[in-house]
């Protein structure tokens, strides 16, 4: 570590070594990833399309089964045999004969006129009566005289040809799909319902053969409860609760996808698994990631390989070139030890005409733009003060950037002004917003102008009220004078505004003197404001005076009543302070304030 730290040389090599390391291994991933998900895709796509072909041979072997069991339910001679059968009473000669008679009819119907090898498919064949649904014949002699009122098959065989799909046996729990169709007379009338069983093992094998998997890979059927349709597993006891997998549950749902994930036994796999609605089953097609994925895990390790032998190589060229760099920014450290001790007139020498030369030129000529960026702050710093100065006081402001974080004094007497105008909300309402804003910043200047020039601190705006004090934050002997005065200027201001825009708005003023708390509160937007029972009482002054009139309380006539005129509304009553005595401004005696 400590030769990293005292080499330039050392630590360009490493530094380079470690982004080559990272570079080698980060494109070496991303060739990974992309071929893996471009080998996923062509084995999902080979999925598919097995899978559709499987899809087919399955639908096409069932269609060929139906079809076996609707034309044998259209032979003359089974349909004699059978309606013989059932005229004969159970356990008669008779009934022997036309048992035996309806044995031969079926075993010649099926295996000499179908072939043998499809025949064989149908694990049973029975017939069953149209009422109770009982089973009068059966190549499965055990279910004779069995009842399959309930059954699907039966219900549904009786009207048209039905496929049952895949179900558990209701005596063996095996899972067994069954076709059924009407059986009738030659004369067209029903005398029960031909039924068969379809061997399930068949859509085992054909779902089971290799075709467009590879070695690795796997096709298998899955029941609506989650269990094999499989030749070697059908039945299978190493899952009592079923097999499941994000593919099997996600086909059970009775969607259609494909993608990575971890299989029924926990083996990562490409999977590819849709849902057969009319069979009641789902095809399941996978092979393990691992052999799907192994091209792209070789082709990953190769860059890993190339790319760690072209690290070491280009590292002994980037130490050779550091040789090279190193004299030239020696220099241009010696400048920049100068320059930080404050002389931002020293200069880099220019070494070389290559990199690290306009490396030189590049540094005098940051030092350059140094030296302006310092002299546009200096001129920003003084703008900010500005800005700070029109936002709060500036005994105020200066007391802030001296680092005093609560500003909070006590006034022993002082004038506030609270002002409103009257009429401006209906009048609002006729204009747009921009000449609402206008207006009212047409006014509020005028009121800034007349405040600035007498000396008084503006403390805020609420909508078109505006509020002013005086003897804050620098206590003053007059500060009753020249609110008056200020309050009478005011109502000059509103009058010139109505003459000059055709208005007729009018100020409600009210004025009151005493005790205050003054202080800053905020820490994003600052605020100067003023607290206490004066203020609250000016407040009132205004709200609860008259319109064109300036209200004062008897605190502020003490200090005014020589200079000013007057009417005496005598006691009003304020709300939340009682009945007060409070007077109307109306002018001033003699021109006291200039």
């Amino acid at each position: 570590m400590g030769l990293l730290q005292k080499s330039l040389k050392a630590r360009m090599t490493a530094y380079f070594l470690l982004v080559s390391v990272l570079v080698v291994v980060a494109l070496a991933a991303i060739t990974y990833f992309l071929a893996a998900d471009t080998q996923k895709e062509m084995a999902i796509a080979q999925f598919e399309v097995t899978a559709d072909h499987k899809e087919f041979e399955i639908q096409r072997f069932v269609a060929e089964q139906t079809s076996i069991i609707e034309k044998m339910a259209e032979l003359d001679d089974l349909r004699n045999a059978a309606g013989n059968l059932l005229s004969e009473q159970i356990g008669t000669p008779e009934y022997e004969s036309a048992y035996f008679k309806l044995a031969e009819t079926l075993f010649l119907s099926t295996y000499l006129d179908y072939g043998l090898d499809r025949a064989t498919e149908l694990t049973a064949i029975f017939m069953l009566t149209k009422v109770g649904g009982r089973v009068f014949f059966s190549t499965m002699p055990d279910d004779e005289g069995e009842y399959r009122l309930n059954d699907q098959y039966f219900i549904q065989g009786l009207k048209q040809t039905f496929l049952q799909k895949v179900y558990p046996d209701p005596d063996t729990a095996a899972p067994t799909m069954t076709v059924s169709t009407p059986l009738l007379s030659p004369q067209g009338k029903l005398i029960g319902v031909l039924a068969a069983h379809i061997r399930l093992s068949v859509l085992a094998e054909i779902v089971n053969r290799k075709t467009g998997l590879g070695e690795s890979g796997e096709a298998y059927l899955i029941d609506a409860h989650n269990r094999f349709i499989s030749a070697d597993r059908l039945g299978d006891n190493g899952y009592p609760r079923g097999v499941h997998s994000l593919g099997i549950d996600a086909a059970l749902r009775g969607e259609k996808g494909a993608g990575l994930y971890d299989n029924y036994a926990g083996v990562a796999v490409i999977g590819s698994y849709r849902w057969m609605p009319e069979l009641g089953l789902a095809l399941i097609s996978e092979a393990k990631a691992s052999v799907a994925l192994a091209p792209a895990h070789q082709l990953g390790a190769m860059l890993l390989v190339v790319g760690f032998m072209a690290v070491g190589i280009l590292s002994t060229g980037i130490y050779l070139i550091t040789l090279t760099i190193i004299r030239p920014i020696l220099a241009v450290t010696d400048t920049t030890r100068k320059i930080t001790a404050g002389d931002l007139s020293q200069k880099a020498p220019v070494l070389a005409e290559d990199e690290t030369g306009l490396l030189a030129e590049n540094f005098n000529h940051m030092i350059l733009r140094l030296k302006n960026t310092l002299d546009d702050l200096a001129e920003e710093q003084e703008r900010s003060e500005h800005l700070l100065l029109n936002v709060l006081p500036a005994p105020i402001a200066e007391r802030l950037k001296q680092g005093e974080e609560t500003i909070a004094d006590s006034f022993s007497e002082v004038t506030i002004l609270f002002a409103d105008l009257v009429n401006f909300t209906p009048m609002s309402a006729q204009l747009s917003a921009s000449e609402v804003v206008g207006l009212l910043n047409e006014i509020f200047c005028e009121f800034d102008k007349l405040s600035e020039r007498r000396g008084l601190e503006k403390i805020k705006t609420i909508g078109d009220a505006y509020m002013v004090g005086a003897g804050i934050p620098i206590p003053r002997e007059d500060h009753a004078e020249v609110i008056a005065e200020m309050a009478l200027d005011m109502m000059d201001v509103i009058a010139c505004f109505n003459h000059k825009h055709n208005r007729n708005l009018s100020l409600r003023i009210g004025i009151n003197s005493g005790p205050v708390v003054a202080g800053v509160i905020g820490r994003k937007k600052f605020i100067y404001d003023i607290w206490g029972d004066a203020v609250n009482t000016a407040s009132r002054m205004e709200s609860q005076g008259l319109k064109g009139g300036i209200q004062i309380t008897q605190a502020t006539y003490r200090h005014l009543k020589e200079g000013y005129n007057f009417t005496d509304r005598g006691m009003v009553a304020i709300k939340g302070k009682g009945k007060m005595h409070t007077y109307i401004l109306e002018g001033r005696k003699e021109e006291i304030i200039k």
